[in-house]
């Protein structure tokens, strides 16, 4: 396997100086390709070694181990917590539990105080801002010291947000850094883990629920690193602030904040309901993304059944409850926001209403300071504090899980020996001579790649490359579990004889197997019944000793030329028979004979395509149609008015609280020279209006909360209702181009941001909106002045967000596609676990995740570094803003008074964190839309032929089972090959036809003709009704079928066998009385309806099998297409499977695709296809009378005793059903029912 990456880009990071680091210039390198061109892949920097998912993984292991040990010890559980504490404590130093530091020590000192220096300088800010307000409140035009005093003032103003903004960024950088960290650590552990779980474990977890691990809950970790410290800063930043309004405005200050005491216990009560709605909702994601993992998996089958709708219902009822949990947890948040949003407006009014009644008058520099402080607390304690409560339930909720998935038993990991030495490679230069063909067919030769569990490989070189796998391991042991199987007789017998007889003969061969004809190489045959060994012993052994198998093979061999003696050499150093050896000459130029046409038609593969990443903007159409799909426009107009009146109430209440302090400060008169006398304003009016804007401030902010999140969580679940059906809807090539990770991404990730993330973000950027929009009218309409440097700001801004959005979205879209990899290979390993074990190839694996994860984490991380350049340069724009404000209103201060330079100030000072914060949450919004786009593009897909249609076949349909190809061409796409061409053919009512043909001939394409899994070319009738007129359902219900890979899905028997429920229980248990499954059902604890393990997985292939055969029974239908069902089973289970379909489908047409001739050689005739054309149609033994015929030349392929048996076969079954009345007794003709002379049974189950 080629390694993912190749070291393109160093990370410029390294090299970069101090300044480069604080202000990000190193990335602009990055910004200039961003600008002129989309950015791929290769654009992005490599991972800092620190950050390398093998190192953080292998780290995080280690004190894993290390505590699972200490917990053995101790007799204790495990705590996934404490080694993750263990392993970062050290770096989060100086913080407290979590802190950062970037891996450079020399640098920790200072990074280790930021949080506290921009905390604190969030608390000395409007210290000043009170000075400057007192200048206003005290103004004396000819006070030259005070003027320039309040201009010492205006510049530590400025200072001070300067350097907060800076700080800022660093912090959030670096814990969004050691948020990475963790989770890519954990992913490997998760990764690690999956390889090594036991098969008990396996049942105790399903594919669904590792992949929501990997999707989900590692997610956490790169949110709760960025709140963690507010746990102690917010409490800390409250004792400081109470101190600070106490020296400003006295006991009143203890109002205020015991309203915030108070909001505290509510908030961290949402967020505990929060987190039990979460693990619950969590639950029903696991169960949706399993089912829907099954239905992309078995969309074949689900479409040839016609049981589409049946499985619409299952995820729709799982997508309801998920949903109604979404939506409460969803309405807990939006009461959160709303608290957040009003909590600063309440406790400002319950101070001062406390200050006011107390007898105080209201100044001017009081209330703005106040306002300012409580602005500085409130962002730490109604945010901050409650969001690190919610993350951090959250995270340990996901630590849980994942504990609990680590706990989980393993295999034991034995000691690998080292390799031994000395040995000769054994030479595979002869296996390859089968497998060639198949690799010219395939468009790069060995580097073609095959798609997600090898979609676009036919059974047949599935089968092969299994085999050619295991040949290149060069083992001393093989264990060959029936490779033989799905391959055609030809390819069967050559496999057999070049690669296990003749590759592997010095090496000790176990080959599991149910074709008889082989059991002559080995050297020790063990026949097993029920798990139990019957007898074991030399071929020779078995034809004395008359056991079962041994008369089953008699017959065989009384026609084989020669019987071995005892003490022939064998398989070590075996030699071959004459007849094998003749079959081994044969077997060359029948590759020529039998390949008329150079292509393989039937396997031409399904080119995977990348996936797609929409370029530029996303459009307004997609807005349009993501809020359209949760409301009628005239509720989002409403909506749309509610926020108005919600930031207009808003900032209503603060300019009245600045009026009212001007009024009071004008009553300051001075009477007569006797000293100030200070008249009081009529408290009641001036209280009262407070009190109704106050209350209309907090129910129009909470109304908007929850009616934005109805209206988003309602579209989520319209977006993914639609985007099922129209995937349910699309045809079966969709399924082959795309692989399951790519589509089980739309329905978990992007899906999971529709719920969750999106509806928070929306709210989140319409809120910061509305305030910044209210902060700079409020300014504008104080200071008119403040308009003209506006406007180069407003311009940089512009130009800024866009040169930022350009490559922002690249790097979010290119985040989105390299996730899609992770996802793919884990999915694609846990299905194929035991090859991967098999192989040893666990390391590989493991380091090809680690390079899936590093690519994905090279753009995360840019994802992190490009948003803090750009937050870094807004808060620049920011305090531009302050500056203009703090000094133009100090050059004017003749024409304005102190209220209204307060509330101009204040709102300038919030707009700090705030204006970048929207508009970097405008970007979010951006790029979840992505999301949203890509929900949408899975809406319109193309679709099939309608299901139902205005023409409907009579209910009795078809009542004949006459089938007409007229003229048939077949190709999977519109652009692909012909797999199919020129097809005629006639099949008669209740014929019994055999269809042959070498791997790749086109066998499966007839059958996917039939079905309409693509649309022919030409007429197929039947009984009269062309295919093509009449709905899929109408046509695909009518007709069983009897799959090559036998399907269950995850739910009870009972769903399995009859999802609609159409059926009694007692036709139920009859149809598993006639497959022979009753007595295993009845065993079960709940009988039919007990739960299947995933994909049906605690049944044997030919259980499965036989549930399939049950479905058919269950249906009665006129048509029944058997596609090489018996490949995978075991001669009985054939054996069985024949005879009922013999039995039960007598007056039924039925066509079988077969690799084993012996059952189709009784067949009313034999369809032979080559290369997609039809070559040779009529009875076996007519066919078999023509040296030439294809027909002819596989059965002599098999060895000549099992030709002369077949052509006996022929020969009597085409006497009997055309000669009949001819010397046979009245006895022979009325057996003639089944097709098959009872004499000939014996057959059946030999071969």
């Amino acid at each position: 396997m080629l390694p993912v990456y190749q070291e393109v880009k160093p990370n410029p990071l390294q090299g970069a100086n101090l300044c480069s680091r604080v202000f990000f210039w190193w990335l602009n390198p990055l910004f200039k390709i961003g600008h002129k061109r989309r950015l791929e892949e290769d654009d992005m920097y490599s991972v800092l070694p620190e950050d390398r998912s093998q190192h953080l993984g292998e780290e995080l292991q280690g004190f894993w181990d290390k505590e699972v040990l200490r917990a053995e010890n101790d007799a204790q559980k495990p705590s996934l917590t404490r080694a993750i504490i263990k392993c970062y404590w050290k770096s989060y130093l100086v913080l407290g539990i979590f802190t950062l530091i970037e891996g450079k020590t020399s640098m920790t000192s200072w990074k280790a105080t930021w949080l506290v220096k921009s905390e604190s300088a969030k608390v000395i800010q409007p210290i000043f801002l009170g000075k400057i307000i007192n200048y206003f409140e005290n103004y004396d035009p000819m006070d030259s010291v005070a003027l320039n005093t309040a201009y010492a003032y205006a510049t530590v103003l400025t200072v001070c947000t300067l350097i907060l903004a800076i700080l800022h960024h660093l912090y959030f950088y670096h814990v969004q850094c050691a948020g990475m960290r963790l989770r890519i650590a954990m992913c490997h552990m998760i990764y690690r883990k999956a390889l090594r779980l036991s098969n008990m474990a396996m049942g105790k977890t399903t594919t669904g629920q590792i992949v929501n691990l990997l999707s989900n809950d590692v997610n956490k970790f790169d949110q709760v690193t960025v709140f963690l410290h507010f746990l102690w800063a917010g409490p800390l930043q409250a004792i400081a602030v109470t101190a600070l309004l106490w020296m400003e405005i006295g006991i009143s200050c203890l109002a205020g904040m015991a309203v915030l005491i108070i909001l505290l216990p509510f908030q961290s009560c949402f967020g505990k309901l929060f987190s039990s709605l979460r693990s619950k909702t969590a639950t029903f994601t696991d169960a949706r993304i399993r089912t829907m993992n099954e239905v992309i998996t078995g969309i074949r089958i689900i479409k040839m059944y016609a049981w589409e709708k049946s499985f619409s219902d299952l995820v729709t009822n799982l997508r309801k409850k998920e949903i109604s949990k979404i939506l409460r947890s969803s309405y807990l948040r939006g009461m959160n926001l709303a608290s957040f949003f009003s909590a600063s407006k309440i406790i400002v009014f319950v101070t001062f209403t406390t200050y006011v009644l107390l007898g105080n008058v209201i100044t001017a520099s009081r209330v703005f300071v106040a306002v300012t402080l409580y602005g500085a607390v409130r962002l730490t304690v109604t945010l901050f504090f409650p969001a690190a409560i919610e993350k951090v339930s959250e995270a340990i909720i996901s630590i849980r899980r994942i504990q609990n998935f680590l706990l989980l038993d393993e295999i034991s990991q034995r000691n690998r020996q080292p390799p031994s030495d000395g040995k000769k490679m054994v030479h595979v230069q002869d296996f390859t001579a089968f497998w060639d063909k198949d690799l010219q067919l395939l468009e790069d030769g060995d580097l073609t790649v095959i798609g997600d569990r090898g979609t676009t490989l036919s059974g047949g070189q599935k089968a092969r490359v299994n085999l050619a796998r295991a040949v290149y391991q060069d083992a001393d042991i093989y264990l060959l579990d029936d490779p033989l199987s799905a391959v055609d007789a030809e390819v069967s017998r050559h496999l057999f004889e070049l690669c296990i007889c003749q590759t592997l003969h010095e090496k000790i061969t176990i080959l599991v197997t149910h074709q008889l004809q082989y059991l002559k190489a080995a050297s020790q045959i063990l026949i097993l019944k029920d798990g139990k060994m019957v007898q074991k012993g030399t071929y020779t052994e078995f034809l004395k000793s008359g056991i079962d198998f041994g008369s089953l093979l008699k017959k065989d061999n009384e026609e084989s030329e020669q019987l071995p003696v005892p003490g022939t050499p064998t398989l070590r150093n075996r030699t071959f028979s004459e007849s094998s050896v003749w079959s081994q000459q044969s077997s060359r130029p029948s590759l020529k004979d039998g390949a008329v046409e150079t292509q393989d038609t039937e396997n031409v593969p399904v080119t995977l395509s990348d996936e797609n990443r929409s370029e530029g903007k996303v459009g307004f159409q997609a807005y349009k149609n993501y809020f359209r799909a949760g409301a009628h426009w005239i509720v989002i107009i409403f909506l749309i008015l509610l926020n108005t009146a919600a930031q207009v109430a808003y900032v209503l209440q603060d300019w009245w609280l600045s009026y009212w302090a001007n009024q009071q400060s004008t009553l300051n008169v001075t009477v007569n020279g006797g000293g100030n006398v200070t008249k009081k304003l009529d408290l009641n009016w001036y209280l009262g209006i407070y009190s109704g804007l106050t209350a209309a401030t907090v129910l129009f902010g909470i109304a908007r909360s929850l009616l934005v999140f109805y209206v988003l969580v309602n579209s989520s679940q319209t977006l993914h209702n639609k985007m099922f059906e129209s995937i349910l809807k699309a045809p079966v090539l969709f399924f082959d181009r795309n692989p399951i990770g790519r589509i089980l991404n739309r329905f978990s990730k992007d899906i999971g941001h529709l719920d969750d993330l999106l509806p928070l973000t929306v709210l989140d950027f319409i809120q910061t909106l509305l305030q910044v929009v209210g902060v700079v009218s409020v300014a504008v309409a104080v200071i008119p002045w403040i308009a003209i440097p506006l406007v180069p700001l407003g311009i940089v801004f512009i130009f800024l967000r866009r040169y930022f959005l350009e490559t922002s979205r690249d790097v979010k879209r290119l985040e989105s596609t390299t996730r899609s990899p992770v996802f793919s290979h884990l999915s694609s390993s846990l299905q194929g676990l035991w090859t991967i074990r098999a192989y040893k190839a666990e390391e590989r694996c493991q380091e090809l995740f680690d390079a899936h994860q590093d690519l994905h984490s090279e753009a995360w991380f840019l994802f992190l570094t490009t948003s803090r350049w750009f937050a870094v340069r807004l808060d620049a724009i920011c305090a531009m803003f302050v500056i203009v404000v703090a000094f133009g209103s100090l050059i004017l201060a003749k024409t304005l008074d102190a209220g209204q330079v307060g509330l101009a100030l204040s709102y300038a000072l919030t707009l700090m964190g705030m204006f970048q914060w929207c508009v970097r949450q405008s970007a979010e919004v951006e790029n979840m839309m992505i999301s949203v786009e890509r929900v949408i593009e899975y809406t319109d897909l193309e679709k099939e032929a309608p299901w139902e249609c205005q023409k409907r076949p009579p209910p009795t349909w078809p009542h004949e089972g006459v089938i007409i190809f007229d003229n048939v061409n077949f190709m999977y796409s519109l652009d692909g090959p012909l797999v199919l061409k020129h097809l005629t053919a006639l099949i008669k009512s209740r014929e019994k036809v055999g269809i042959v043909g070498r791997t790749g001939a086109g066998k499966s394409s007839l059958i996917s003709a039939l079905f309409r899994l693509s649309e022919p070319e030409g007429k197929i009738w039947i009984d009269k009704i062309l295919t093509t007129e009449i709905g899929l359902h109408d046509l695909r219900k009518k007709m069983s079928i009897i799959p090559q890979e036998p399907v269950l899905f995850t739910g009870t028997m009972r769903k399995n066998l009859d999802p609609f429920n159409e059926h009694t229980d007692e036709e139920l248990w009859n149809a598993l009385q006639e497959v022979q499954l009753k007595e295993t059902i009845e065993d079960l604890p709940g009988k039919m309806d007990t739960e299947l393990a995933e994909s049906g997985s605690n049944f044997s292939v030919g259980q499965r099998q036989l549930v399939c055969l049950a479905r058919a029974i269950l249906r009665k239908n006129q048509i029944l297409i058997i596609d090489e069902a018996t490949a995978n089973v075991d001669p009985r289970t054939d054996e069985l499977i024949q005879k009922k379909i013999r039995e039960k489908f007598a007056h039924c047409t039925v066509l079988t695709i077969a690799h084993r001739l012996n059952t189709i050689i009784d067949s009313d005739r034999i369809m032979v296809l080559d290369s997609g054309r039809l070559k040779e149609y009529d009875e076996p033994y007519v066919l078999l009378q023509n040296k030439e015929s294809l027909f002819y030349k596989m059965v002599q392929q098999l060895g000549k005793a099992e030709a002369a048996a077949l052509t006996e076969t022929a020969k009597q079954v085409y006497f009997k059903r055309n000669y009949a009345h001819i010397g046979h007794t009245d006895h022979m003709v009325t057996n003639t029912s089944n097709g098959q002379p009872s004499t000939l049974t014996i057959f059946e189950t030999a071969l």
